[in-house]
């Protein structure tokens, strides 16, 4: 057990309507293949089903809409989100409960994490602090040398470098208020780079 076989959702680089489809895609495949009873479930199938069309409706309302509808759809985005890699927690617990653990990850519509310096999973913090900053803190694993720290003001559509540092925690500062921030990560060790963190969100104040 001390080999964990760890997932990656894949949502970090979709697009809202591309992170719909992925969403119902692994729903459909949790549901569908066998390993995810509905009793057994810690948040229900017709639940995630409407996280997911709460997406799917904020997104078409933010295509023609207002600032205001633009913020909604990202809260639905981060909602959908939270869900999601609590669902990939019981994934991974039911897998590595199992022999074939690849296969279960798998058949959830997961990917299996790449094994290196790290697993490429690890959480990140987000902070609006005031200012027109953000505060970026992620956890250091005892392998990873550097990070690279990457943000995206259009949801994930394009990202930018902020900065290739050994610090753990860093600073995006003279944003404009009221914008939507998504950031991600890779780590470096000696291995090579590691994979994308989950993307998190915040609006600035």
């Amino acid at each position: 057990m001390n080999n964990l076989i760890k997932s990656v959702l894949g949502f970090s680089n979709l697009s809202i309507n591309d992170k719909v489809t992925k969403a119902q895609n692994i729903k459909d495949s949790m549901q569908s293949s066998g390993y995810f009873p509905a009793s057994s479930m810690p948040i229900t199938y017709p639940a995630i089903q409407t996280l997911i069309t709460n997406l799917h409706n904020a997104s078409v309302v933010a295509s023609n809409g207002t600032t205001a509808d633009t913020v909604y759809m990202h809260e639905q985005e981060r909602v959908l989100l939270s869900a999601f890699n609590f669902l990939k927690a019981h994934i991974e617990l039911v897998a590595n409960n199992t022999t074939t653990p690849n296969a279960i990850i798998t058949a959830a519509g997961l990917q299996v994490a790449v094994n290196g310096g790290n697993n490429g999973v690890t959480e990140l913090t987000v902070n609006a602090i005031g200012n027109g900053k953000l505060q970026v803190s992620v956890p250091r694993q005892t392998s990873e040398k550097a990070f690279v720290y990457e943000y995206s003001t259009d949801g994930g559509t394009t990202w930018l470098e902020l900065i290739s540092s050994s610090l753990s925690k860093v600073t995006l500062s003279n944003q404009t208020p009221g914008s939507n921030i998504s950031v991600r990560y890779y780590s470096i060790s000696k291995t090579g780079k590691g994979a994308y963190s989950q993307t998190k969100s915040a609006i600035i104040v």
